[in-house]
C-alpha cells in the first residue's frame, strides 16, 4: 500500500514537472515573438525640432560691426598735423582772417587777440564799437547764414585774394602764434578746409568756433552767386551745404584742445569761463 501511494506522488511530481518545463518554454516562444516582432516594426524617427523663422527686416539687417560703422557719425578724417608735407611751406603767405559782431557780442572783444587782426562784419544798422564792415542786411542769431552769404561775397568782390581765409568766432581764445602755425602746416598739405569736421547732415561742415580753407574754396563760393537755395540756420552748416562735398581729401581736423579754445579755458594763472554763449 505504501508503495502504492509513493508511486503515484512520484508520477504527480513528474508530470507537475512536465507542466513547468512546458509553460516556461511556452513563456520563452512568446518573449521571443514580442522581440522579433519590435524589431521588424519600424521605430519612428525623431521630429526635428522647428527653428524660429526670422522676419525679412531681421535677415537683411548688418552685422552688428557693420551697424556700429554705419553709426559712426562723422567719418574720422585725419589730423591736421598728421597730414604727410607734399610741398614746403611758402615764405609769404596771406591771411584773410574774418568773425561776426552783433548785439550779443561781448563789448569787451578787445581781450582777444584776433580781433587785432580780423575783418569784422556787423549788421546794417549797428550801433556797437568794433566793427570793419557793415553789411547790407539786420541779422539775428538764428540767420546768421545770411550774414555768411554776404561776407562772403563781400571777399568775393575784393580786388585782392589771399591765400587762406580763416572764419573765427568773436569771443576764441586763440594766439596769432599758434593761428599762424596752423596755417603755415596746412599750407604744405593737399588738405583745403580744417576745423571741427562734421558729416552728420550727409556732406562736410566744419564747426564755426573755427575753420580754415584756402583761396580755391572761396573761389568756388564766388562761382556759386547768387546763392538762392535754403540754408541752414546754423552758418556753419550752411558753409558745408553750400559747398557740397563728400571728398574726404580736402578736409581735416584740427585737435581743438591743443590749438584753440571756446568757452572754457584755464591754465595756471588764467581761468576763462562764459556765463553764457550768446543771446537770441
Amino acid at each position: 500500500m505504501f508503495a502504492l501511494v509513493r508511486y503515484k506522488a512520484t508520477i504527480s511530481l513528474a508530470v507537475a514537472l512536465v507542466i513547468i518545463l512546458t509553460l516556461g518554454a511556452t513563456y520563452k516562444l512568446l518573449d521571443a515573438s514580442k522581440v522579433e516582432a519590435n524589431e521588424q516594426q519600424p521605430q519612428p524617427q525623431p521630429q526635428p525640432q522647428p527653428q524660429p523663422q526670422q522676419s525679412e527686416q531681421t535677415q537683411e539687417q548688418p552685422p552688428p560691426q557693420q551697424q556700429q560703422n554705419e553709426k559712426q557719425s562723422p567719418q574720422r578724417l585725419n589730423e591736421l598735423y598728421s597730414l604727410a608735407p607734399v610741398r614746403e611751406a611758402p615764405n609769404n603767405i596771406t591771411t584773410t582772417v574774418f568773425m561776426f559782431r552783433g548785439d550779443f557780442s561781448s563789448p569787451f572783444y578787445d581781450i582777444f587777440a584776433l580781433h587785432k587782426r580780423a575783418t569784422r562784419y556787423c549788421d546794417k544798422d549797428t550801433t556797437i564799437d568794433g566793427c570793419d564792415v557793415k553789411l547790407p542786411r539786420n541779422y539775428r542769431w538764428g540767420n546768421l547764414s545770411d550774414k555768411l552769404v554776404d561776407a562772403l561775397e563781400h571777399m568775393c568782390k575784393a580786388p585782392e585774394k589771399t591765400d587762406f581765409y580763416v572764419k573765427a568766432d568773436d569771443d576764441l581764445i586763440m594766439s596769432d602764434s599758434k593761428l599762424d602755425e596752423v596755417i603755415r602746416v596746412m599750407s604744405t598739405t593737399d588738405c583745403q578746409v580744417a576745423g571741427g569736421i562734421m558729416s552728420s547732415q550727409g556732406f562736410y561742415w566744419p564747426l564755426g568756433q573755427v575753420y580754415i580753407f584756402k583761396r580755391e574754396i572761396l573761389e568756388q563760393f564766388c562761382q556759386k552767386f547768387p546763392i538762392t537755395m535754403k540754408l541752414h540756420s546754423s552758418e556753419d552748416i550752411s558753409f558745408g551745404m553750400i559747398l557740397n562735398s563728400k571728398d574726404t581729401s580736402r578736409f581735416c581736423n584740427l585737435n581743438t584742445p591743443a590749438n584753440h579754445w571756446h568757452i572754457n579755458y584755464e591754465d595756471h594763472r588764467v581761468k576763462i569761463k562764459y556765463f553764457t554763449q550768446h543771446n537770441e
